[in-house]
């Protein structure tokens, strides 16, 4: 019995630590509180696996917005093993949102994988 009740604890453990991805932003240049209607942005996204094999190829990445436009992105590349990073460039549009959202999705079985970049428009 208690052995069963210690591998159950274990099961448990290793299901809450496995998550999909990690996604990380970086905006290139001047990092501030706020950001004009119409500025251009460079953002360097990171994803780093968590886990050994993964479902989902990176083509396979989906990015959504709000209150911004993508007007151009690299290739994925791979920095380190299980690490890849990305530059979007970005331009925020002239609304009336207060807030611009970049979401990356990888849609997999384990938790994970979204991230979301909120800006403050002026």
């Amino acid at each position: 019995m208690k052995k069963l009740f210690l591998s159950v604890i274990l099961m448990l453990g290793l299901m809450a630590t496995s998550h999909a991805c990690e996604v990380k932003y970086d905006i290139s240049g001047e990092k501030k509180e706020t950001y004009k209607a119409g500025e251009e942005l460079i953002v360097e996204v990171t994803v780093v696996y968590t886990h050994r094999v993964c479902e989902i190829e990176l083509a396979d990445t989906k990015f959504t917005y709000d209150g911004m436009k993508i007007l151009g992105a690299t290739q994925w590349k791979e920095k380190s093993p299980g690490t890849y990073t990305r530059q979007v460039k970005l331009e925020l549009l002239k609304d009336d949102k207060k807030e611009a959202t970049l979401t990356l999705t990888r849609k997999c079985q384990k938790e994970g994988g979204i991230g979301t970049l909120k800006l403050k428009k002026e």
